[in-house]
């Protein structure tokens, strides 16, 4: 019987807090399959009370933990005796439906003392029909009490993951739970609270986690390929607040793509090259080495890839932020290869770049080459002239007067034009497009088909490398 009262707790409601804090549960029954469940309660109730030393500030604000007035016995004694009211329904209630589960049952009153970022008692005309707070069933207060344990510190805050996969959400906090159960059975220094990650910035940390699905997939199950939400809050003092960073399922498709064969070592150096830390300014990737050398006084400090692929990495924040890359792509492919698959996929799925763009990019590239077969220069003019291309009406240009013209000149006898007015108007200059996104695709097509074919060029140094503008336009 007490079996499945707590089994109930194992199912998703779709609410990350809730069900992070379920998922929290199931590790600790598992853990204990005799226990019931106020036992469970007692058992994280004694590690936040006295292994973390009541340090829960971060989700709790006067909580009956937090209490300072308090000493560690009466934190745990008025905290159980809480719980032990919900669990009997002898806490005030009122018939209603719980705001997390839509159910129709007891309610209970929810304040910033035992839930995350809710308004408490003084807030009182902002809830609903004046109520004292939310109001929520016994199950989702339960719940929200094992959250602490199923989560990590990141940068002074709180790192809850959530997915559209339940099977990644249980993932993750199951894993958190079991890394702070090992942190304070080993003793380790500094345990004394939450697990603190070695991330050093929301959005290294994001794809540190979908590294770990992709790891992991043998053990995580899932229909779709899951999108990743991060709950980055404190729920401390005066300042409550929680910023939201989002991989969708398509980013994450994408960078799975980028860590299979192959294309995990091209990708990896590139991403490398701008792993930041405000620490070691000037600090730099040595793709020989696969370190990153940091020189000061005339002395050399080495960081080893398990150390700085925790910094802040520009990259990963562009991504995040739903901001262009293929100005780093292109400066990359200047001097390194990369596989031209990973940025049509990149320009098709993230950037929204039509297939036919891609595909007429292609075609112009193969045209630069097979028109310069005997005459490297004219390969060398190419790339000066699309390097000093600042604004639309000068690629216009350039593919008007190099590709197309070029092409009617050499090919009198093909009837078939290599750029369209269809082809123009809706492919490569159409209202939605980015005239400086198709010019760098365009470049790094040649830079590749240049590896490709192990030629080296004196290309002309590239003077337009800082224009972002256009980049991230909608």
């Amino acid at each position: 019987m007490e079996k499945s009262i707590i089994s109930q707790y194992f199912t998703p409601t779709g609410d990350p807090f809730a069900d992070v804090g379920g998922y929290g549960i199931k590790e600790f029954a598992e853990r204990s399959p005799n226990k019931s469940l106020m036992d469970l309660i007692a058992e994280v109730t004694q590690i936040y009370v006295v292994n973390w030393d009541a340090r829960v500030n971060h989700f709790f604000l006067n909580s009956k933990i937090t209490q300072p007035a308090f000493d560690a016995a009466k934190k745990i004694a008025e905290t159980m005796k809480y719980f032990q009211s919900l669990t009997d329904e002898t806490a005030e209630h009122t018939m209603g439906y719980c705001r997390i589960s839509g159910i129709k049952t007891k309610l209970f009153v929810a304040g910033r003392d035992n839930s995350i970022l809710s308004g408490s008692g003084g807030f009182v005309n902002f809830h609903h029909t004046f109520e004292k707070g939310i109001m929520l069933s016994k199950e989702a207060l339960i719940r929200i009490h094992f959250i602490p344990i199923a989560c990590q510190l990141l940068q002074g805050r709180i790192a809850l993951i959530h997915s559209n996969e339940p099977d990644v959400t249980e993932f993750f906090a199951r894993k958190n739970v079991s890394k702070n159960l090992w942190n304070i059975a080993s003793g380790v220094s500094g345990a004394k609270g939450i697990l603190k990650s070695e991330c050093r910035s929301p959005g290294t940390a994001m794809f540190r986690f979908v590294e770990e699905v992709i790891i992991n997939t043998e053990n995580i199950e899932t229909k779709y390929e899951p999108s990743l939400t991060l709950y980055h809050f404190t729920n401390f003092g005066a300042s409550p607040e929680v910023k939201i960073y989002t991989i969708p399922s398509i980013l994450f498709s994408f960078y799975n793509f980028t860590q299979r064969n192959e294309n995990r070592e091209q990708w990896n150096y590139f991403v490398s090259t701008y792993y930041r830390n405000s620490d070691y300014k000037g600090a730099s990737f040595n793709k020989a080495t696969g370190k990153i050398e940091w020189i000061k006084k005339e002395e050399m400090t080495v960081f080893e890839s398990n150390e700085y692929k925790n910094w802040s990495n520009e990259i990963y924040n562009c991504l995040l932020n739903d901001q262009s890359i293929i100005r780093y792509l292109k400066k990359w492919s200047e001097k390194e290869r990369l596989n031209l698959k990973i940025v049509e996929i990149y320009q098709i799925n993230i950037r929204n770049m039509k297939q036919e763009t891609i595909k007429k990019i292609k075609e112009m590239t193969d045209f630069i080459f097979d028109a310069n077969k005997d005459n490297e220069l004219g390969i060398v003019k190419a790339i000066k002239k699309l390097n000093g291309v600042k604004n639309g009406y000068l690629l216009r240009r350039f593919i008007i007067r190099d590709i197309v013209a070029k092409y009617y000149e050499k090919e009198q006898e093909n009837k078939n034009a290599i750029v369209t007015v269809e082809e123009y108007a809706e492919y490569l200059f159409p209202d939605s497009g980015s005239w400086s996104e198709m010019r760098d695709v365009l470049l790094i097509a040649i830079y590749q088909r240049l590896h490709e074919e192990n030629r080296k060029l004196v290309i002309p140094a590239d003077d337009n490398e800082d224009d972002s503008s256009d980049y991230n336009e909608e």
